[in-house]
């Protein structure tokens, strides 16, 4: 299973959605410090989105472990879970 990150930009913007296996890393906006920039081999210049640095680590670790560890989800199984 791929699994995906997605944030909302400033300013209301839209939203991007990253490949975890793509992300070279990412840095706290010295601008905003709510929100990261996130560098991956799509953005080398990197993107700003809408998330503190702590919650984007955290939901990348946790991305790049299912990939990892191939833990697949299934509807039944997490029924909150839209589908």
């Amino acid at each position: 299973m791929m699994m995906l990150i997605a944030a909302k930009l400033p300013q209301k913007q839209g939203m991007v959605v990253f490949l975890p296996a793509t992300i070279g890393g990412c840095i706290t906006d010295i601008t905003n410090e709510e929100n990261t920039v996130v560098y991956t081999d799509t953005f080398p210049d990197g993107v700003t989105i809408e998330m503190p640095i702590s919650d984007f680590i955290e939901a990348w670790q946790t991305a790049l472990f299912f990939e990892e560890n191939e833990i697949e989800f299934t509807p039944e199984a997490v029924p909150e879970v839209q589908h």
